[in-house]
């Protein structure tokens, strides 16, 4: 078969239905050096996998023989993503899929370069990383993708309808998920350091609802047929009920991460666009088709993970830092001295060096860790010393549902409140944050502090957190 994206990775089938036996299986392939890309259930891993750790797998009772082709299942699948990561599978080892991928419509244009071009995300969104009060108030709920290192959980819902035109067949079930394995895989090899893993969940959910054709808008569309499917699967019909969903897999999953697909049939404001924890995207995938789900999709992932739009159109500028290590925007096409092709720009599979630094992927001393893991680049912080050299902080953290009233409060490593605080403070401020609390400094920036109560106060103002159809209006 021809190669696809991923061209190395093996199937490691499992004859157990018991998660433990997985990650038994996942730490002799991580131990040999190895990177398990993908867990599609207790059954079913596609991983990267080197000599030394196919020899210890072939010990293992449980193991099948790893292939690099087509293959079915050791025993009856336990759960749907297990039979679609299967198929999903087969499929992209299939000559059909290659040649689909050769001759994918429109490769290389930028996502707004025709006149008729329809780009991922739409008019009137904010992605997660703008540099005003709302933005970090957005931010103030817990980031469940703040950088993409480690285990990731991926939910993908597929929402259907009581109409055969809202309804995917068989074939376009394994599409969406082939076409998400692809772009996935291609995102999880770009940094071995990472150490990407993609845990899935997948569900097809049903629901009674016919489209409105009054309804406008992101939040009026979405929630139309979003509500009752979550409602199905058990959760709040809100949006809050999409934010447990997440943390209910990340839990299940054992996961660092977490994020939640919608795919559908059902009319949408616009067929692709993200703002934690979940994207939202049309099969249609509108001018782009089928075909490109998979760059549209990792496009859209790198919203979720804290990248911004590079293209024209977007209105991005080079002055604007996002993701958790707070880097500028160097590669937007309008104001770029070198600009270079980027999957955050265009119909591409390639990365600019900024949209790396946006992912979280730099290691400034050099060490092999990357800096959002490496303690040398982040220090503990002390909770309590916190709170008392800045009040205002206690009012973000409670806002955040953190009990401070605790015997011995932790020292927050990789927390949400240092998280809050990374995108609330420039690195320079977070600096004399951290050398405050270390130094019991009583001299401090007035300016720093008034910011820090502007943002308690915007959170009092605005309350409890809601629904929104807009892109980065995750409240």
């Amino acid at each position: 078969m021809r190669a696809v994206v991923g061209g190395d990775l093996s199937v490691v089938n499992l004859q157990s239905d018991d998660l433990a036996n997985s990650y038994q299986a996942i730490n002799a392939i991580e131990a040999a050096g190895g990177q398990v890309m993908h867990i599609f259930g207790p059954g079913l891993l596609i991983a990267r996998v080197p000599a030394r750790a196919q020899a210890a797998l072939k010990k293992r009772s449980e193991v099948r023989p790893l292939r690099a082709d087509g293959i079915a299942l050791a025993s009856e699948p336990t759960s749907e993503a297990e039979q679609l990561g299967l198929e999903a599978w087969n499929l992209r080892q299939s000559d059909q899929f290659a040649d689909a991928k050769a001759e994918r419509p429109r490769d290389g244009e930028r996502w707004d370069l025709q006149e008729d071009s329809v780009s991922p995300d739409g008019a009137g969104m904010r992605h997660v990383g703008g540099e005003d009060v709302l933005g970090a108030l957005e931010r103030a709920v817990e980031d469940t993708s703040p950088y993409l290192i480690g285990s990731v959980a991926v939910g993908l819902i597929l929402v259907e309808g009581p109409s055969a035109a809202l309804q995917f067949s068989d074939v376009e079930r394994t599409k969406v998920v082939a076409e998400v394995q692809e772009g996935l895989t291609w995102l999880g090899s770009r940094e071995p350091a990472a150490s990407v893993t993609w845990s899935y969940d997948i569900q097809t959910v049903r629901v009674n609802v016919t489209p409105d054709p009054t309804l406008t808008g992101y939040e009026p569309l979405e929630s139309l047929w979003r509500n009752p499917a979550m409602g199905k699967l058990g959760f709040s019909q809100s949006f809050q009920g999409v934010r447990d969903y997440v943390a209910s897999i990340r839990t299940s999953l054992g996961t660092r991460w977490g994020y939640v697909a919608f795919f559908t049939k059902y009319p949408l404001h616009h067929f692709a666009y993200a703002s934690k924890p979940r994207l939202v995207m049309h099969y249609n995938n509108d001018g782009w088709g089928p075909d490109n789900i998979d760059r549209v999709f990792t496009h859209e992932t790198g919203h979720i993970f804290g990248c911004p739009d590079e293209y024209a159109s977007s209105g991005c500028s080079c002055s604007s830092r996002y993701g958790y290590l707070q880097e500028v925007n160097g590669n937007c096409e309008n104001c770029a001295t070198d600009f270079t092709p980027c999957l955050m720009a265009a119909n591409t599979w390639a990365m600019c060096r900024y949209t790396s630094v946006h992912l979280g992927w730099r290691d400034s001393d050099g060490d092999g860790t990357l800096d959002p893991v490496d303690p040398l680049e982040n220090p503990a912080i002390d909770l309590r010393r916190l709170s008392r050299r800045f009040p205002a902080v206690t009012s973000l953290l409670r806002a955040q549902g953190f009990d401070l009233a605790l015997d011995e409060p932790p020292n927050w490593y990789e927390s949400v409140p240092l998280f809050f605080l990374r995108r609330v403070l420039s690195t320079e401020e977070l600096a004399r944050v951290v050398a405050a609390i270390r130094d019991e400094d009583a001299q401090y920036a007035d300016a720093i502090a008034h910011k820090l109560e502007t943002l308690a106060r915007s959170i009092r103002e605005v309350g409890e957190p809601h629904a929104s159809g807009r892109v980065g209006r995750r409240r």
